[in-house]
């Protein structure tokens, strides 16, 4: 008895939010992380001086990383942010120190947030020439319109019937597609599709039908909307809405 009690309370309680939150769009930007510091195509040598602004994800998290094209990890950095900072973006700045076998690679960095059960939030990246030594050249981060808009869901939705309706407007930033997946709290995806990329940079309205497994309760799910670099093994950009799921 307790257990249905307890679900039935989470599930009214979703309700009451989803009801009192607009009904119609949602806009995600501001980006929950905008790097600017240092900026596509800059040369850097170690160590990196990274400048965003990054609203936290449910874990008070920041994850950095810096990898190569073959996946090698050169650099990662794990900072903690106050737990009474994660309503608005925050300003992060933090010296990330590397090593590399040779005088000079190419290398992506990312900076990441996760929500309260590790599941991924907001990913940015940009692309950097490493160098032992010599003159860094830094880039300044030129801003962008938001790559992404999204109508249907909006955060806390409640949804059933096995499969929905998910619309907006996006800007991809590479030739692969744009993936959708809905993400349950243990790490497990139980749907997922596809959006095909023919121009991108090109912005564009889109609808598309994303199906899940059969649930058997109200089931909370982070959607998230990704697309992949065409050079290294790793997200390039990632968003995502928290919503729900019913049998």
């Amino acid at each position: 008895m307790l257990i249905k009690r307890r679900l039935w309370i989470g599930f009214f309680l979703l309700l009451a939010l989803s009801l009192a939150l607009p009904q119609t769009g949602l806009a995600l930007t501001p980006a929950s992380i905008s790097i600017l510091e240092p900026g596509e195509g800059s040369v850097v040598i170690s160590s990196i001086h990274i400048s965003a602004e990054v609203e936290p994800g449910g874990d008070n998290l920041i994850r950095v990383t810096l990898i190569d094209i073959k996946d090698n990890l050169l650099a990662r950095k794990l900072l903690k942010v106050s737990p009474g900072d994660n309503e608005t973006p925050i300003h992060f700045e933090t010296n990330l120190a590397y090593e590399i076998p040779t005088k000079t690679t190419t290398a992506l960095l990312t900076i990441a947030t996760q929500d309260d059960y590790h599941r991924q939030q907001s990913l940015r990246s940009v692309t950097l020439t490493l160098e032992t030594d010599g003159q860094a050249s830094i880039q300044p981060q030129t801003p962008t319109a938001p790559w992404l808009t999204i109508t249907e869901p909006v955060p806390l939705d409640i949804l059933g019937g096995g499969q929905f309706m998910v619309c907006g407007t996006i800007t991809p930033v590479n030739t692969n597609p744009v993936m959708f997946e809905l993400i349950r709290d243990n790490g497990a995806v139980i749907g997922s599709a596809q959006l095909l990329v023919l121009d991108p940079g090109e912005t564009f309205d889109f609808e598309i039908s994303l199906s899940y497994v059969f649930v058997t309760t109200i089931t909370d799910v982070q959607f998230i909307i990704r697309q992949a670099s065409d050079e290294y093994p790793s997200n390039v950009i990632l968003d995502s809405v928290p919503i729900a799921l019913t049998p």
